[in-house]
């Protein structure tokens, strides 16, 4: 019975990718308006049809909790075992709370009259877009430090995963500094209010990161079969 749950733990972490990237770019495609140069992924779950993306975050994260619990339960005992699926559950209850909590409209999107055609100044940020912003980055920390710590698991036992670990890790980093960035060049609340972000390289990063939690997934499904 043991051996059995684990299994539908596992097997939820390789749902997780494939539903979340399906649904974010179908809607991506689909939405009036929407552009993936211009607008985040977050801001999917904001007009009348949010409700689904934010539903999409939400099932999505818990998946990837039962997951990290799977996880706990293949990787007790071996190098990064505790740490890995701890900081896989923290993403995965920040992506619920990013369900929860949304962000508030920018860059022209939902369009509607009213919806800035920059971003927002910081003091006019409601509450909820905070709270999104915080767990938003919450979550991509942890997982960040998990892909590390996963590197150091894997080693030289398995070294394609070594490196997908590595690799997912760098670009979660490079994500940060290249948003941190943006922000170095648009202090001016002006400016901001008119500077348009480019989200593609986010866009194009999402297949990367769910790609590599889906491989981690049947990696420890094999792992777990094997024992």
């Amino acid at each position: 019975m043991h051996d059995s749950s684990t299994r539908r733990l596992l097997t939820a972490g390789r749902v997780a990718g494939p539903l979340v990237l399906a649904v974010g770019f179908a809607q991506a495609f689909l939405r009036e308006g929407f552009d993936l140069h211009r607008h985040a992924s977050s801001q999917l779950a904001l007009g009348a049809l949010g409700w689904i993306q934010s539903l999409n975050f939400i099932v999505a994260g818990v998946l990837m909790l039962a997951f990290a619990f799977g996880a706990r339960r293949v990787l007790r005992g071996t190098p990064g075992g505790f740490w890995a699926p701890l900081l896989l559950g923290v993403f995965a209850v920040s992506h619920v709370l990013v369900g929860v909590f949304t962000t508030d409209p920018a860059f022209g999107f939902p369009p509607a009259p009213g919806t800035p055609v920059g971003l927002p100044a910081y003091d006019t940020a409601s509450t909820h877009a905070m709270l999104h912003s915080l767990f938003g980055g919450i979550g991509f920390n942890a997982l960040m430090i998990a892909c590390f710590v996963l590197a150091r698991h894997f080693g030289r036992r398995r070294p394609a995963m070594m490196a997908f670990s590595l690799l997912t890790g760098l670009l979660i980093l490079a994500t940060f500094i290249y948003a941190a960035s943006w922000e170095a060049r648009h202090t001016d609340p002006a400016v901001r209010a008119v500077a348009h972000f480019d989200f593609l390289p986010m866009w194009l990063s999402l297949p990367v990161l769910w790609g590599y939690l889906t491989a981690l997934a049947w990696t420890l499904r094999a792992a777990e079969r094997a024992r």
